[in-house]
């Protein structure tokens, strides 16, 4: 469900960041603030979660540097198997491994778009 357009005041400074990653990433100022605002929720619900830039967009990240998609594939593969998950990453923070779970049941279709892609590639 979207909600209807809202009106919203954004400092002087804040904007022109706003409008700089705008230009950058050749979208609209609205848009921009829109995936802002979703990566800022994310990040707020998922402390673990950081978001990067790469060939492919942007994509949600454990702070230790495994991307989630990465992390989850071997959960999807083996039909949601937690021990194969753990399997995959031995080394692995068990709270990391649970957090990018989390994320994943929170986003999947966002990290299922990521493993098809990798997939393709």
């Amino acid at each position: 469900m979207i909600v209807p357009p809202i009106s919203l005041r954004l400092p002087d400074a804040m904007a022109e960041k706003v409008r700089r990653i705008a230009a950058l990433e050749h979208r609209s100022f609205a848009e921009t603030v829109r995936i802002l605002t979703d990566e800022a929720i994310k990040m707020r619900e998922f402390p673990e979660i950081v978001f990067v830039d790469g060939p492919s967009g942007r994509r949600a990240r454990l702070r230790d540097g495994l991307d989630v998609w990465e992390v989850i594939e071997p959960y999807i593969e083996a039909e949601r198997d937690w021990g194969s998950l753990r399997d995959s990453y031995p080394d692995a923070d068990e709270g990391l491994l649970r957090a990018a779970l989390r994320y994943y049941e929170a986003y999947p279709d966002e990290i299922e778009a990521r493993v098809a892609l990798n997939r393709g590639a």
